[in-house]
């Protein structure tokens, strides 16, 4: 190689993007949908609140067993993201349903309120489940100002909005307790196929799998590339993928604080 040449590669070298870095943040105007994306702990005058960050904290083990090719993870996923939309679905339904009563009057103009003071919330998700909970949150969040709205304005009874958001709040809460049922247990399709302890004693623990997820035919959209053995990779977009997942380090820390009683409650 050449003097010219050396110089060449090793201005290409120095001349390679840098990590990728993200600056992610999701703006609430209300109390109830702050408490779905923080949580509640346990009291006792009140039940605990498993909120998006603890969603985030435990889908992110699930995604990855996902990647080491363990089944009953990816049916978690697939589960997960179905029931996602089965909700994202039903908000918008109501929203619907409100948004008809804002507009009824033919000459009365009216706004939906929005708090002056909303507050930021950073998000620091490792994998998209975590944003798309978000997604729920934010959509929950304008159907409260919505609700409250056309209770204001007489356009809707307090038992009618306090019946939907009801109804609403405890679809996103079953959504983000439903990773509790994923017991990890270090298997892969093998252990299934080969039918070893493990795979036995995963089985006992989570049920039977449908066959075209044991077969891998069916997986979420958004599941992660299953690593080949020996952890080489697989996917175009892993490696940047990997460095945003790195990156993205504040959820764990949340969760750490909600457990531990350091975060600031919001009732």
């Amino acid at each position: 190689m050449s003097e010219n040449d050396s110089a060449f590669v090793s201005s290409a070298k120095q001349s390679r993007p840098g990590k990728l870095r993200g600056r992610y943040s999701i703006l609430l105007h209300t109390r109830q949908a702050q408490r779905l994306f923080l949580g509640r702990r346990k009291t006792d005058e009140k039940p605990p609140i498993i909120g998006l960050t603890a969603f985030s904290a435990m889908i992110a083990k699930v995604w990855e067993a996902a990647a080491e090719d363990d089944p009953f993870a990816d049916w978690f996923l697939l589960r997960a993201e179905q029931a996602i939309e089965k909700t994202k679905a039903l908000i918008n339904k109501r929203q619907h349903e409100v948004d008809t009563r804002l507009t009824s009057r033919e000459r009365v103009h009216i706004e939906v309120a929005a708090s002056l003071e909303p507050v930021e919330m950073p998000m620091r998700f490792t994998t998209p489940f975590g944003y798309m909970g978000a997604y729920l949150v934010e959509d929950y969040d304008r159907l409260v100002l919505s609700l409250l709205t056309a209770v204001h304005v007489a356009l809707m009874p307090r038992d009618a909005a306090m019946s939907v958001l009801s109804e609403t709040g405890r679809a996103i809460r079953r959504t983000f307790l439903l990773p509790t049922g994923y017991r990890h247990m270090a298997i892969t399709r093998k252990d299934l196929e080969m039918l070893t302890q493990r795979g036995a004693e995963a089985m006992n623990a989570m049920g039977e799998l449908p066959r075209e997820v044991l077969e891998g035919k069916l997986r979420s959209r958004y599941a992660p590339a299953i690593r080949a053995p020996g952890g080489a990779k697989v996917d175009l977009l892993d490696d940047e993928e990997a460095e945003l997942h790195e990156n993205a380090t504040g959820t764990a820390a949340n969760v750490v604080a909600i457990q531990a009683g350091k975060d600031e409650e919001v009732r």
